[in-house]
């Protein structure tokens, strides 16, 4: 009865101070399960924080931190010895950027390539910085609940620390072009500057990427899974390849008439309003006024389909869409192409 007491106050506490309220009752479900055996709640306490701080200080030997906007600091996570990822909102400008491990000095480095859609930039370092990369965890094992602390950098070298719970959790995410492997969203404060810092398991391994430039100035972690996919292609091409087909398109109702007439089933598909000149769909022989009824006979309710059609298919491989035109049915071999960079 005093421990349901206890939870019901705690729960009922100030929502400003939910990190507190979750180390208790972290401790108090510990101590019930008999995983605890103190009996003094200082002692309990005190290993609780050890064991935070043991986990903040091992991934915070892989975070620095990046000076991209002329001395407004961001928080960055050491891949490989000359190569560092941060929070691609927070670069300004393509060299002159200043990377800091510790309050040794800074060393140099240029922008290699970003993914805004994902908001993950690849620094380049003008020589290999003396910190290990980061011991990436799984994020997948992850669960509603669990406790975990972010990790940055102050420019003056120090590490800094919030911690939370994971308050959110959803499969892969997708928002127009951003796409991530996994929604997560920790239940912390993501201080000026903890952008492009580490999220951290209790054994000290990164789990993702803390960003506040994707959801409206929310805090989100960007999975490691995610991270490690997009820093490899921007290594490689400097951009992250975006498949396309080169049309415009809305969605419209198709008559039963001209469903008849036309010989298809589909009662919606998507009118063709602008074919980009030399592109994809426009070397297939796609025309404005164009109404496409499937791809490799995938109907479709909305351009969000079609869009994650196009992308599982990927860049240079074929797509058979069918089309009414005319009132008559037309089908055309589309090679997918690669968005062009803008």
């Amino acid at each position: 009865m005093r421990c349901a007491r206890y939870f019901g106050q705690l729960w009922s506490y100030d929502r400003r101070y939910s990190p507190a309220r979750a180390v208790y009752l972290t401790i108090w479900v510990m101590r019930l399960k008999g995983k605890v055996v103190h009996s003094n709640p200082m002692n309990t306490w005190q290993q609780f924080s050890k064991e935070i701080s043991g986990a903040a200080g091992q991934a915070g030997k892989s975070v620095v931190a990046v000076d991209g906007r002329s001395g407004h600091t961001s928080s960055g996570i050491v891949w490989r010895p000359d190569s560092v990822l941060t929070a691609a909102h927070a670069i300004r400008h393509d060299g002159n950027i200043g990377v800091v491990l510790d309050a040794g000095g800074s060393i140099q480095a240029r922008l290699a390539g970003s993914d805004r859609s994902t908001d993950i930039a690849l620094l380049k370092l003008d020589r290999e910085i003396e910190a290990p990369p980061a011991q990436f965890g799984t994020p997948s094992s992850l669960a509603v609940g669990d406790f975990t602390v972010a990790v940055a950098r102050t420019r003056r070298g120090n590490i800094v620390a919030s911690a939370g719970i994971i308050s959110g959790l959803m499969g892969e995410w997708q928002v127009g072009r951003t796409r991530i492997d996994q929604f997560i969203r920790p239940d912390l404060n993501l201080y000026p500057g903890f952008s492009g810092g580490a999220l951290a398991g209790g054994d000290g391994s990164v789990l993702g990427m803390n960003t506040s430039g994707l959801l409206r100035g929310k805090s989100i972690t960007i999975p490691s899974s995610t991270l490690v996919r997009v820093a490899e292609e921007l290594a490689a091409k400097g951009h992250v390849a975006r498949p396309y087909i080169g049309l415009v398109m809305q969605p419209v109702q198709i008559p039963e008439s001209l469903q008849k007439k036309a010989g298809v089933t589909a009662a919606a598909g998507l009118l063709v309003m602008h074919v980009e000149s030399g592109g994809p769909a426009d070397s297939a022989g796609a025309l404005l006024g164009d109404i496409v009824v499937d791809l490799d006979g995938r109907t479709f309710d909305d351009l969000e389909d079609v869009q994650d059609a196009v992308r599982k298919k990927g860049v240079g491989n074929e797509t058979r869409a069918t089309m009414v035109r005319g009132g008559q049915k037309v089908e055309l071999t589309i090679r997918i192409g690669e968005r062009p960079v803008r």
